[in-house]
């Protein structure tokens, strides 16, 4: 069989493995992780991340080879997450899990603080 030439052998990393990456470090280092689904909707971001007094809602993207072809919300992602935005709430969102890791390590107290 013969390989086409625009046929693209890069590594592919898909969105869900980012997200469980985080979610281990997370829970691993006092985070409460949930996932989150909506009852008859739909757009509801991936997870739910609480700890340290703090909630974060966090949608996880998958990187495209180009920027063009980064994971992009849904139109209804967009629109939902605009709903959170109006109530005051942001909804998160990464395209591999050690962006999300770093930013819930910003979230937390620096090592010998007591919470």
């Amino acid at each position: 069989m013969k390989v086409l030439q625009d046929f693209d052998f890069t590594q592919r990393v898909s969105e869900k493995a980012g997200e469980l990456d985080a979610v281990v470090w997370a829970e691993s280092n006092g985070w409460l992780v949930r996932k989150m689904q909506y009852a008859g909707r739909h757009s509801c971001p991936d997870r739910l991340f609480a700890g340290y007094g703090q909630l974060f809602l966090i949608e996880m993207k998958k990187r495209g080879k180009t920027p063009s072809r980064d994971g992009k919300l849904s139109e209804g992602q967009r629109l939902e997450f605009e709903r959170y935005a109006a109530v005051g709430v942001t909804v998160h969102v990464f395209y591999t899990g050690e962006d999300a890791i770093a930013f819930l390590k910003t979230k937390m107290p620096a090592p010998g603080l007591l919470v």
